[in-house]
């Protein structure tokens, strides 16, 4: 035992040193790890960057949740149906807008026809066909039934069949120019200038084509509805699978032991259920917009192609992203709420109501000036940010950046409220 008492052990080589002068050893090693991991280097001399883990953690969550979300049937059928069933609607409504411009329909007459009407009716696509009684042929043998009196002309249609409201606005059309020829006619054999009845002629200079109007009109309402409704619907089948599909399959509290913070796994779900809804309403889009380049709009002479501008395409973009991060925090929040993804379904329902509510509001007042106070709504705002990039060509920097904030607070309270429903753990346990 004498090497143990030997105030020169072998060992080290150094006396030993009565009291406090004794080497610090394991402390100075404890007080070096306490320093933080910048002071520890790993393999190959490197030093670890400060947020780096989280950045890992966060990648490793949303490839295993993208890696099951691509491995979902169900989610890939629903963007697979958006991208085909878009396109075939707008050609079915294009093929059925175009045979009703074409389309001649019948009108039944009884009655002595001024000279020279049949002409303007034939001009018109009407076909004319005598009939005994215009009012029962009016109800179902022919479109509209017409009977000539010598008071003038007494018409007979029904309000509820299309194809009688058609024929009646072409009727009107047909008459009133054979008013204006009659009474021109009538004031050039008295002698009288024609012109004395529009003593103030106005002459229309249209700032924009009515061709263009008519197809920013169409793009101002059907493109902010498929960007928010796609968005929503492409990434809410995956949202309440990666919550309530976990819950149910017992899959979630598994994930939650793992050491990565809960912060980091539910910022990774929510970016995997951003990517698919964003895929979603892209693929939707891209293939409403090829489908619209292919169809010809305006006169038969001058046929001209919807297309989208630059700056109408950058905002839509930036909206989807801001939109498909606030539907995913708003979807995971109420799948975690759910017992199952059938409830899961059951919460998110009312979801549709609020995405389709500002498209119709904008449909029904199309001539709607918003204050700026009107662009904090979320969802309301984007419609009404896309319709002035798409109908003016330009948006206000103001209304841009209200919105932009507007839908970023909104998806951030939503994550910080899935933040807390991930932990409870009496709400993630219970069956």
């Amino acid at each position: 035992m004498r090497h143990l008492l030997d105030p020169r052990p072998s060992r080290r080589g150094a006396a030993v040193r009565p009291g406090h002068d004794h080497p610090r050893g394991l402390r100075r090693r404890q007080r070096t790890d306490r320093r933080g991991a910048r002071e520890v280097r790993g393999p190959g001399g490197r030093v670890p960057v400060p947020g780096r883990g989280f950045v890992k953690a966060v990648a490793i969550v949303f490839r295993k949740e993208l890696r099951e979300i691509l491995r979902d049937r169900r989610t890939m059928i629903a963007i697979g149906l958006a991208a085909l069933a878009t396109p075939t609607v707008l050609y079915v409504i294009s093929q059925v807008t175009v045979r009703s411009a074409t389309q001649t329909y019948t009108v039944g007459y009884k009655g002595e026809m001024p000279t020279g009407l049949d002409i303007l009716f034939n001009a018109t696509s009407l076909k004319l066909e005598q009939v005994a009684d215009p009012v029962e042929a009016a109800k179902a043998q022919v479109d509209v039934g017409l009977v000539f009196t010598p008071q003038g002309v007494d018409e007979y249609y029904d309000p509820t069949r299309q194809s009688a409201q058609i024929t009646d606005i072409r009727i009107q059309t047909v008459v009133s120019r054979y008013d204006a020829a009659k009474i021109a006619a009538t004031l050039q054999e008295r002698g009288v200038d024609p012109s004395v009845l529009n003593p103030l002629p106005v002459t229309q200079h249209p700032l924009t084509s009515p061709e263009q109007a008519a197809q920013n009109a169409f793009l101002s309402f059907f493109l902010p509805y498929m960007l928010i409704t796609m968005t929503l619907t492409g990434g809410l089948s995956a949202a309440l699978d990666t919550s309530a599909g976990e819950r149910e399959r017992k899959t979630l509290e598994s994930l939650l032991l793992t050491p990565a913070p809960r912060s980091q796994v539910l910022v990774g779900k929510i970016l995997a259920v951003s990517v698919v809804g964003l895929a979603g309403a892209m693929v939707a889009i891209v293939s409403m917009l090829v489908a619209l380049s292919q169809i010809k709009f305006g006169a038969q002479g001058q046929p001209t192609h919807i297309v989208l501008t630059p700056l109408a395409a950058s905002v839509m973009v930036w909206l989807a992203v801001l939109l498909a991060g606030a539907f995913a925090s708003i979807t995971i929040t109420l799948g975690t709420l759910a017992r199952n993804f059938r409830q899961g379904q059951a919460y998110a329902t009312p979801l549709y109501f609020v995405t389709i509510f500002p498209a119709s509001l904008v449909l029904f007042i199309p001539d709607f000036n918003p204050s700026l106070g009107y662009y904090l709504i979320p969802i309301l705002n984007a419609v009404l940010v896309l319709r002035d990039a798409i109908v003016h060509n330009s948006v206000a920097p103001a209304a841009l950046a209200v919105t932009s904030l507007s839908l970023f607070v909104t998806g951030a309270l939503c994550f910080y409220a899935a933040l807390r429903l991930f932990t409870r753990e009496a709400l993630l346990v219970r069956s």
